[in-house]
């Protein structure tokens, strides 16, 4: 009995190994940062020793994260971003912001503080090295490098081609849309197509040119360790990731083919609901015609908000029969003598979605909002800003839990006329609630799925990683094939003419000749 207790527990031990886990995170959206913590979180208390470097720090984090704050260049950021950009520029115009963006938060950090010079000279050692994904931050998958670790990588936001690029797995432009695609995913007409093409392709080229230039040269500048002269280029870097986790989830996004070691793990960041402040608590219970909830989430209210969409806004609101709860920024005016408004800085987003008297969620449309109206079964009103929110909201009135306005043309008329539908017409919630369900239905916790799938890759390495993320550009898409064969074909017909006109010639010359001899 002794040995067989002594066999139960080694083998607990070896099952449970416990990892030494790095998850350096720079980007400092709010939102990116919140569904980090959904996994750091969960990691912790799995028992895996985790050091978590972010602007952001989380509250009471698990006894084995230890937590390194990181320079927040959030404001800096904004300060020199037009969100009215965002929704007409082209395609590789808004790949550049991006990366300007999210770049300049990755030199920042690294150039302010001694946090991240103090890692790479360290003489620490890492299992796994967790970074974010998508949105140009491709420098980073020199840290798996650096310490000699697998490369785990999360984007918090839907898939993009630039994301499937990297996998392995282009995206077809024929049925996937481009994240800035603004049309139904579900069939696509010659000119959509054509639009779609031609974005997912700019993307895929604006990606390829961002990486050899000036990741590179970010790279170059910021990630000098011992060895760092002989390490591989970075679009080679980017691509050898052991396991990409996704945040999204069939009832969110549509159903799209998936690389081997991409993994769908959508609603890391939900939490159980908590009872809401006593004041919130009295004005959303006494409220018999129901609660509106307004946010454009955690990056853009101040700057969107301009004075006359705050008055179109204002306006709608007061005649409306439903509360309104109304999250605004730092020094937005304040709506005085209107006891059915209530407007904060900051609102227990998920406690008030979940909340029996909440009937419509005006939002943005970022991706951990949508998670969340998903998840309790909300409908919404969608304005999206920039990037991918109009691919989200557009997903979510093509599945009917909801209506889209443009915010720079957005009236009273047009306003009144959304919040009324939705409100009165049941489909919209029907719809929602049907979501909630096939978002719920799932064999384990998402959080659960993705540790799970670190500590596969711990286990086995880079077993799920296709060979085509290390096939060159050309070889990825048959681009030598495809001129083989056009080179073939065009000697073909080359040789076909010469022996037609050599023919042809020899004939005419036969002619010729006998004409002389009869004549």
């Amino acid at each position: 009995m002794f040995f067989q207790v002594l066999l139960l527990l080694l083998w607990s031990v070896e099952g449970s190994q416990c990892l030494r886990i790095l998850v350096y995170n720079p980007v400092s959206w709010r939102s990116h940062q919140f569904v980090f913590r959904g996994l750091i979180r969960g990691l912790g208390d799995k028992g895996h020793l985790v050091d978590f470097y972010t602007p952001l720090p989380m509250p009471d984090p698990p006894e084995t994260v230890n937590q390194v704050k990181l320079h927040d260049a959030l404001e800096e950021v904004l300060a020199t971003v037009d969100v009215h950009e965002f929704e007409n520029c082209w395609p590789l115009r808004n790949m550049e912001i991006n990366y300007e963006a999210t770049s300049f938060m990755i030199q920042k950090t690294a150039i302010t503080g001694k946090a991240f010079t103090e890692l790479l000279s360290s003489n620490r050692t890492y299992d796994i090295v967790i970074t974010e994904f998508t949105l140009w931050s491709e420098p980073l998958s020199y840290l798996a490098h650096r310490f000699d670790a697998l490369n785990v990588v999360f984007t918090p936001l839907l898939d993009h081609p630039w994301t499937n690029e990297l996998a392995g797995l282009p995206d077809n432009p024929s049925y996937m849309m481009s994240f800035q695609s603004k049309t139904n995913g579900k069939s696509f007409a010659f000119y959509e197509r054509l639009k779609n093409t031609f974005k997912t392709f700019s993307q895929i080229f604006g990606g390829h040119r961002q990486l050899a230039t000036r990741g590179q040269e970010i790279a170059d500048a910021i990630m000098r360790y011992e060895g760092w002269e002989n390490r591989p280029k970075l679009s080679e870097m980017a691509r050898d990731a052991a396991l990409i986790l996704l945040n999204t989830h069939p009832s969110m996004s549509y159903p799209y083919p998936r690389a081997p070691h991409v993994k769908e793990v959508g609603g890391m960041h939900i939490t159980e609901p908590e009872p809401l402040p006593k004041d919130l608590q009295e004005f959303m219970d006494n409220s018999p015609e129901g609660v509106i909830y307004f946010s454009l989430g955690t990056n853009v209210d101040a700057k969107a908000q301009t004075e006359q969409v705050f008055d179109v806004l204002v306006n709608v609101f007061k005649t409306v029969n439903q509360k309104v709860l109304w999250k605004v920024g730092p020094g937005m005016p304040e709506v005085k003598e209107n006891t059915k408004i209530k407007m904060q800085t900051w609102f227990p987003q998920q406690d008030i979605l979940a909340h029996e008297n909440l009937v419509l969620f005006i939002t943005h449309g970022g991706l951990q909002s949508t998670v969340e109206a998903i998840n309790y079964g909300v409908p919404i009103l969608g304005m999206p800003i920039w990037f991918d929110q109009f691919k989200d909201i557009e997903f979510l009135t093509s599945t009917g839990m909801g209506l889209r306005l443009n915010f720079d043309n957005i009236t009273e008329e047009t306003l009144s006329w959304s919040i009324n539908e939705i409100i009165t017409n049941p489909r919209y919630r029907e719809q929602a609630k049907k979501r909630q369900s096939m978002f719920r239905d799932r064999p384990m916790k998402p959080v659960d799925e993705a540790i799970y799938w670190i500590e596969y890759v711990a286990r086995h390495g880079k077993v799920l990683q296709p060979a085509s993320v290390h096939l060159p550009f050309y070889q990825l898409y048959l681009l030598d094939i495809i001129g083989t064969i056009i080179v073939g074909l065009l000697s073909t017909l080359y040789l076909v003419r010469k022996v037609v006109r050599s023919v042809s010639s020899l004939c005419y010359k036969n002619t010729v000749q006998k004409s002389k001899k009869n004549q």
